[in-house]
């Protein structure tokens, strides 16, 4: 299902959510004088939301896709939307390296039954904005935890979160390969530290108006899972 939802970033900029499909992720296009995609979900993914994709792109192609990290139920779509609707792909540049060389390990593939392609990746740094045209951006925050190089991406008061938080108190897991505890945890009270209304999490409901909130829920379930895990 796709919807709008609130935009965080201007009037001019319109967000739509496309709901994970099973164990994919959650997709957001941003409609925007430069469109862009946020995740990709799984491969098959494009199959139940390319239409209303090319519906709201109006002819145009996608400026960016980007990926908020290198799991496949994120990334697995991602050469399929670029063959569709064009777009460079975007991920840290501590992610990159797996999702140019299509590790299927470590993007979780083999672990979930699937597998990526290898991919065209430009690679993305703590604080780079990504231009969205019309004097808007995403700027980037180096999240590390879930793994080495997720991402969340700000925008003004609002946050694409990818596996870092989610409603209502959740956090990504960091058992699988390249997670780490301490990494998430540092990486949730940088969150904690910013003023933020909206959140576009990667799996889940999003949240408008009280995200600063949910973040603080995270951070306390992730203090007392590693006091008492």
């Amino acid at each position: 299902m796709i919807y709008y939802t609130q935009s965080c970033i201007s009037p001019s900029v319109k967000i739509y959510a496309i709901e994970g499909n099973g164990f994919s992720g959650n997709i957001f296009f941003l409609d925007a004088e430069k469109p862009c995609l946020v995740d990709t979900g799984w491969e098959p993914d494009i199959a139940y939301c390319s239409g209303e994709i090319r519906e709201l792109l109006r002819g145009r192609n996608l400026e960016h896709i980007i990926l908020t990290h290198r799991h496949i139920d994120h990334v697995g779509g991602a050469m399929s939307f670029r063959g569709e609707f064009g777009g460079e792909i975007f991920a840290h540049e501590a992610d990159a390296d797996a999702l140019i060389g299509a590790d299927q390990e470590s993007t979780g593939a083999t672990l979930f039954g699937g597998r990526i392609q290898p991919m065209p990746v430009t690679k993305l740094r703590e604080g780079q904005e990504i231009d969205l045209g019309g004097g808007e951006s995403l700027r980037v925050i180096h999240t590390p935890g879930h793994t080495s190089g997720s991402i969340c991406l700000l925008t003004g008061k609002g946050i694409f979160s990818g596996d870092t938080v989610f409603a209502d108190g959740g956090v990504g897991r960091w058992d699988l390969d390249t997670g780490d505890y301490d990494m998430l945890l540092a990486s949730v009270e940088k969150l904690a530290g910013l003023e933020i209304d909206d959140m576009y999490p990667g799996h889940g409901p999003c949240v408008e108006g009280s995200a600063s909130r949910h973040v603080s829920l995270s951070l306390r379930q992730l203090q007392l899972l590693g006091r008492y895990g």
